[in-house]
């Protein structure tokens, strides 16, 4: 059974809330709903991030919190006592515990029109920024933030591609839950740059599965579905596959 047999299988219980995109180096090599967009809850932080390496890559410029109200959800910047921190800690952990307040300092810092005109500059034309991290008022009007499978991907692989000084922050991701849970904690020369995202009936996770030179990228990104533990059991699977292939 080839490699998109297994995961089309694996994915039909769910075909019609799940949108995967898959590359073997740089092959397509599956694709379903890959261009339907979907919330992008975190997997946003993808865009700020490739926006201020674009704009600059002097990470050593401060950024003042108080610019920005602290916000709840994921991260540990707001558990913090400081008035500064320079662009390279804030960008390291909006990726590495997904931190929200650091989002949102970023999207200030760099403004949310300036990340649009990135996006849409650089292709990705379905990936929209429309609020900041938290803003229920903005969510309540309809107004969220969207991508899909194709540019996720597409953002990672441009990140890890162009910026090997990021490489790190996906490394140590520790949101781990999803596609590398089956083995992230086995013995492995396998290595996973990945970022999440979660929300009401919102599940994502897009990764780079690396071995030796060989590396194969996916994105997977569900909405809709009532059984997350399904949904946490087909990223397992998934991730299995993909490491099971390299």
């Amino acid at each position: 059974m080839t490699l998109s047999d297994t995961i089309k299988m694996q994915i039909a219980p769910y075909k019609d809330y799940v949108s995967i995109c898959l590359y073997d180096e740089d092959q397509l090599v599956f694709s379903h709903r890959a261009n339907q967009q979907q919330p992008a809850a975190s997997l946003i932080k993808l865009a700020i991030l490739a926006t201020q390496l674009d704009v600059s890559t002097n990470l050593n410029e401060p950024i003042s919190l108080a610019s920005t109200p602290i916000v709840g959800g994921a991260g540990a910047l707001q558990l913090l006592h400081t008035n500064t921190l320079p662009v390279r800690d804030v960008l390291a952990l909006m990726i590495a515990v997904s931190d929200n307040y650091a989002a949102n300092l970023m999207i200030q810092h760099l403004s949310m029109a300036r990340i649009n005109d990135w996006l849409t500059t650089n292709g990705f034309t379905q990936t929209i920024l429309q609020r900041q991290l938290m803003d229920s008022e903005r969510a309540a009007k309809g107004l969220d933030n969207f991508t899909t499978a194709q540019e996720a991907i597409g953002l990672l692989r441009y990140l890890l591609n162009t910026y090997p000084q990021v490489r790190p922050w996906f490394l140590k991701q520790q949101f781990r839950s999803k596609l590398p849970v089956t083995f992230d904690e086995l013995p492995t020369d396998i290595l996973v740059y990945n970022k999440t995202g979660e929300g009401p009936k919102v599940d994502h996770d897009v990764a780079r599965f690396e071995r030796s030179k060989h590396h194969i990228d996916l994105a997977v990104m569900t909405s809709g579905i009532d059984n997350r533990l399904g949904v946490m059991q087909l990223f397992g699977q998934l991730g299995k596959t993909i490491a099971n292939s390299l």
